[in-house]
């Protein structure tokens, strides 16, 4: 618990850092762009879009029951999965380049002395922008088909924080194993297709013909299933995070496991990265 905190401390005392080299990286990675910044809100917009072509409009999907213990409702098929797809997107994006940050910027800490646990952190922060301007579009989206602001929107900022603690630590975890085991990005890719399409980000395992009781509930108790079904819960107000005690708390201990394990191999072996890279 002791590496846990420690982590945090590193993170905090460094927060005005990481956010600063966050934003001068996606100035960086747009630079001599026609539309430069703008490409940040414009990739994942045009990402849900080509998706609810494929899966919405081209498959005439029907509606999604949403809800629990009774509290249920019908919703169009966009607005469930566009809330799922506005999670899952940011979450995927910080996943997949975080597992490569430590690997990618290991010469700018030889000549910067800060430490290597808030590089994570620096991916995390640079994507926070467009998770918000997408949030925002989502917002105005459920507007226009209906949906309006009750008390159950106010969970918004727990399920806020556990994805960030959550893909954080995850992050933290994966950018550790890239340095130790180079192959470990090429297995990290295929898992996570894997979990958009069977996390219930544009499919909801539960309708699926044909599928295992078994493997239903096995999904719904990973990580990215529960911040999106938290997600539909709250915008279209069917049930707060206590209703569902089991998996809150399976969750809360899978990211505590996760945290123990990625704080702990980090702080191990972080010494010896410059020499691994």
């Amino acid at each position: 618990m002791k590496n846990i905190i420690l982590i945090f401390k590193e993170i905090i005392f460094n927060l005005q850092l990481m956010w600063t080299v966050a934003r001068y990286n996606n100035k960086a990675a747009f630079q001599g762009h026609y539309f430069g910044l703008a490409w940040e809100i414009l990739d994942p917009l045009i990402q849900i879009g080509i998706y609810f072509f494929m899966f919405g409009l081209m498959r005439a999907r029907p509606d999604i029951t949403v809800g629990m213990d009774g509290n249920t409702i019908d919703v169009p098929f966009f607005a469930w999965m566009l809330i799922g797809m506005t999670a899952w997107l940011f979450m995927n994006k910080v996943i997949l380049s975080g597992a490569q940050s430590i690997q990618k910027k290991i010469t700018l800490v030889s000549k910067m002395q800060f430490p290597m646990s808030i590089i994570p952190g620096m991916t995390l922060a640079s994507r926070l922008t467009s998770y918000f301007v997408t949030v925002i579009t989502m917002v105005l989206v459920l507007f226009l088909m209906g949906f309006f602001p009750t008390l159950y929107w106010i969970q918004f900022i727990y399920y806020f924080i556990a994805m960030l603690i959550f893909v954080y630590f995850f992050t933290l975890l994966n950018s550790t194993l890239t340095m130790l085991f180079r192959d470990y990005i090429n297995i990290l890719r295929p898992f996570m297709r894997f979990m958009m399409f069977f996390a219930g980000v544009i499919w909801n395992i539960a309708e699926m013909p044909r599928m295992p009781n078994w493997f239903v509930r096995l999904m719904d108790l990973n990580p990215f299933s529960y911040i999106t079904t938290g997600f539909r819960y709250t915008f279209f107000s069917r049930a707060y995070f206590w209703q569902h005690p089991e998996t809150s708390i399976f969750f809360w201990l899978l990211v505590l496991v996760i945290a123990l394990g990625a704080s702990h191999l980090h702080l191990k072996y972080r010494n010896k990265f410059i020499d691994l890279a």
